[in-house]
């Protein structure tokens, strides 16, 4: 009996319609080149350095400029990467190639393309990449339990130095802003990068990829605008004075303060500090950032113990009415503590107390009889 049921249910097998098989969803490539930007062959170390990049020795022939477009804004899981294009200089030209996922199956082999042509670069030069697409990047390797190919690259953000010289006088340092205001480009027809994700998940749901089209492009302008505005960047890092616009100068001398480059930091802000003809509301912003300049060459030079210096620039200020308070008071401190001339302190803490209402009088109230009590002790007026 048992034997017959084996049988029937053989023969029900049999009969059971085959489910089709269906081929594969592999990544969509696309190629495209255009000529590459010239001089990058020739970029300066050591603006790459002050840029932020840490890596070996750069070569622009294994650098990979890397753009992504993804099913999220704000990253986190489930974000997907459905478009990764990777840029590149070969013989002259620059080469975008792209590469589209039409389906979630078609991730792995994506990756597994890309992890194939990042096997012949060393760096990964990206725009706010080293927070968005090299970490979503590596997430999807993680996801897919696979090694994650992007951790072996050295990386050079090229987000950080443009923010660093443009933020303070244009505001917004997005890419398609820097392309019309720095990079002298026509502005772009683009669609916004908010409808990314949508225009992504309908075309999956319509199976339409020439809905795409539009995304394809956008990620291919932003690569190409990567490797011209590297040239740029690196063109203004390797020499910072012959930058032009006041708040530009001023940036640039905080960046090289901050790496301790302190010969050139004093350059860019006694550049930055000249007076200039004021015609506009913007040249009045100018000179506010002229005082700045003033007022950061007068701490280095604190620093390092040149009083005479600051005393100089300090009086510069003063005489051009550039934070002029702050300048009196600073000065006022330096006669008192590092060159114990009190008359002299005594004089501009009384400037000072002419300048100030009421709410801020009280400090300097106390520091004119200290210095009082000091010149009393000295026998009177005391220049060192």
């Amino acid at each position: 009996m048992a034997s017959n049921l084996l049988r029937k249910l053989s023969l029900m097998g049999d009969a059971a319609p085959q489910k089709p098989k269906t081929s594969p969803v592999r990544p969509k490539i696309f190629d495209w080149s255009c000529p590459a930007e010239e001089g990058l062959d020739k970029l300066s170390g050591d603006a790459l350095y002050m840029m932020g990049y840490r890596g070996k020795r750069f070569d622009i022939n294994r650098a990979a400029f890397i753009d992504t477009e993804t099913t999220g804004l704000s990253g986190g899981a489930g974000t997907v990467a459905f478009l990764v294009g990777v840029g590149f200089v070969r013989d002259g030209r620059f080469w975008v190639r792209q590469y589209l996922m039409p389906d979630y199956g078609a991730e792995a082999e994506m990756l597994d393309e890309i992890e194939k042509l990042l096997s012949s670069f060393d760096t990964a030069v990206h725009f706010n990449g080293r927070r968005f697409d090299m970490p979503l990047l590596a997430e999807r390797c993680v996801m897919k339990r696979r090694d994650d190919f992007t951790g072996r690259l050295d990386q050079l953000d090229l987000l950080y130095p443009a923010r660093s010289v443009w933020k303070l006088r244009l505001g917004s340092c997005r890419l398609s802003c820097l392309e019309t205001q720095i990079l002298g480009m026509p502005e772009r027809e683009d669609i916004p990068g908010s409808e990314i994700p949508s225009r992504y998940f309908e075309a999956v749901k319509k199976g339409d990829m020439s809905l795409l089209d539009e995304v394809i492009r956008h990620n291919r302008q932003d690569i190409a605008t990567m490797q011209v505005l590297l040239k740029r960047l690196n063109d203004i890092y390797a020499e910072p004075e012959e930058v032009f616009w006041q708040q530009d100068i001023f940036s640039l001398g905080k960046v090289f303060e901050r790496q301790g480059e302190y010969r050139m930091a004093k350059k860019l802000y006694l550049k930055a500090s000249q007076p200039r003809a004021v015609l506009s509301a913007q040249d009045l912003r100018h000179e506010k950032y002229a005082g700045e300049a003033n007022l950061r060459l007068y701490l280095i030079e604190r620093r390092s113990g040149a009083y005479d210096k600051c005393e100089l620039t300090l009086k510069n200020m003063i005489k051009r009415r550039q934070m002029e308070a702050q300048a009196l008071l600073e000065l006022c401190k330096l006669y008192e503590h590092r060159m114990q001339r009190y008359g002299d302190a005594l004089e501009i803490c009384e400037r000072l107390i002419a300048l100030t209402d009421e709410t801020g009088m009280q400090p300097l109230i106390k520091r004119k009889n200290r210095l009082l009590a000091k010149l009393q002790k000295h026998g009177g007026y005391c220049h060192v």
